[in-house]
C-alpha cells in the first residue's frame, strides 16, 4: 500500500517459520510499565499462511484497540511491588 507521499508503509508484526513447520506471529505491543522492557503479543500457529495472517490482524486489534496486557508480570510480582511501595510510604 502506497503512502499519499509514495513511500510504501511498513508492515506491522512478523511471522517467523519455526523448524516444526509451523508459524510464530509476533506484534510489538509496547512498552512494559514495570520491567521497562519491549512487550509482545505472540501466537504459535500451526501451519497456514492465511492463519496467520488472520492472527496477526487480530493481534494488532488488540494492540490498537489496547485489549492487550500492558505487562507480563506475575501477580506476585505485582504484590510484591505494591509492598515495597506501601512500604516506602510509611
Amino acid at each position: 500500500m502506497a503512502a499519499s507521499n509514495g513511500r510504501t508503509k511498513r508492515q506491522r508484526g512478523e511471522i517467523e517459520t519455526l523448524p516444526s513447520g509451523s508459524l510464530r506471529v509476533k506484534v510489538y505491543a509496547g512498552i512494559d510499565p514495570i520491567s521497562g522492557k519491549r512487550h509482545y503479543l505472540t501466537e504459535v500457529i500451526p501451519a497456514g499462511r492465511t492463519a496467520a495472517e488472520k492472527a496477526r490482524t487480530r493481534l494488532l486489534a488488540q494492540v490498537d484497540e489496547r485489549r492487550n496486557p500492558r505487562t507480563r508480570a506475575t501477580l506476585d510480582q505485582l504484590g510484591r511491588i505494591i509492598s515495597e511501595a506501601w512500604r516506602d510510604l510509611d
